[in-house]
């Protein structure tokens, strides 16, 4: 995969969030870094197949070929319609080549696009309406191999992220003008946040981790981070997000080895954003301590050599770079230089982001 591209497609996710961006450009560019041919993420009713909403600027469906022929057809969508949210999808998981050759549906993405293989989501659901994701593949792409299977769950949920939070923009109550921004059944803490850095919402999510007092607080009426790195690191971040720079940060957890991921939608500079006063959207997650070790996958995907695979997972862990020097057994020189190797062959150029990045291949 083309890790610089697919960072980018992450950069153009949370300016489309914060409705400074175009979707279509950010699944371009996620497309492009899986070496796919195609890719598209819409909203389809799945009672009636109705496509709502579209973004695709290398599919195009017609008016009603899509909606009215093809979902009544295409054996993805029954896989994906059985299972819950959240699973990926590829043709090597439920068809064979030999029966793809004798459906009508991969005849007529074959004729019509020049497409055969995939990778899919159906990422939520609201009500009778999902979102799904999916990027194409040519016979010469070939079947995606299980490196891309695995990235692709990650950048999957932060396409979803990303959608819901554009979707909200808008999206209010009379008597809680703020609810709709921080809402209760997404899997993160999510903080609106001030031009002044002060929460004005949380979720449950969100309270309960404050309660835990294991690694933010509240100060204030602003965010603080219990650890004192963390904090500066915690800072920095909701600056740039308030000036209007998407950004991220890791949280030391004091009941676990595994940080928290921060990361920092701004929305001040958003045309759609109205009267309320947030200028940034904060959500915490704590998926980072799912990391586990993968190698193989890590050197295929960056070309890391062995020595650099392992310190990115000692650092996937949570350990800071002297801890994971001393369990290597080498000095913190030789771990700064490895470091540095793995942010130019990731493209970042901060630990929070090539944590980030690798994260998507170290998930369990």
């Amino acid at each position: 995969m083309k890790q610089e591209q697919l960072h980018t497609s992450y950069e153009q996710l949370l300016s489309a969030a914060a409705g400074e961006g175009s979707f279509v450009d950010a699944v371009e560019s996620m497309t492009g870094a899986f070496g796919g041919g195609g890719g598209a993420v819409f909203e389809m009713n799945r009672k009636t197949g109705t496509i709502t909403s579209w973004a695709s600027r290398s599919l195009f469906i017609g008016d009603d070929a899509y909606s009215a022929h093809v979902n009544s057809i295409n054996p993805r969508m029954h896989y994906s319609m059985r299972h819950a949210t959240g699973h990926l999808i590829f043709e090597g998981r439920f068809t064979s080549d030999r029966s793809m050759d004798r459906h009508e549906f991969y005849d007529w993405l074959e004729r019509f696009a020049g497409f055969r293989y995939f990778l899919g989501s159906r990422i939520y659901e609201d009500g009778d309406v999902s979102l799904f994701h999916s990027i194409e593949f040519s016979r010469r792409h070939g079947h995606p191999d299980p490196a891309k299977i695995a990235a692709f769950g990650r950048a999957s949920r932060a396409v979803g992220n990303a959608w819901r939070a554009a979707a909200r923009r808008g999206l209010s109550d009379e008597h809680d003008p703020l609810a709709a921004w921080v809402p209760e059944h997404l899997p993160w803490s999510i903080f609106a946040l001030s031009a002044g850095g002060q929460v004005l919402r949380m979720n449950g999510h969100a309270r309960a981790l404050i309660d835990q007092g294991t690694a933010l607080s509240m100060e204030d009426g602003a965010l603080c981070a219990l650890d004192r790195n963390s904090g500066d690191g915690l800072r920095r971040a909701i600056g740039a997000a308030i000036s209007g720079v998407s950004s991220e940060a890791l949280v030391a957890r004091r009941d676990g080895p595994a940080p928290l991921i921060a990361q920092l939608v701004p929305m001040s500079s958003s045309p759609n954003a109205g009267p309320l006063p947030i200028a940034a959207l904060l959500y915490v997650s704590s998926s980072i301590g799912k990391a586990r070790a993968d190698a193989g996958a890590a050197s295929r995907i960056w070309g890391f050599t062995s020595a650099e695979a392992r310190l990115a997972n000692i650092l996937a862990s949570g350990a800071d770079l002297t801890e994971a020097a001393e369990r290597l057994g080498i000095s913190r020189n030789t771990a700064r230089n490895q470091l540095q190797r793995l942010f130019a062959k990731t493209g970042t150029r901060r630990q929070s982001e090539l944590l980030v990045q690798i994260l998507g291949v170290l998930e369990t």
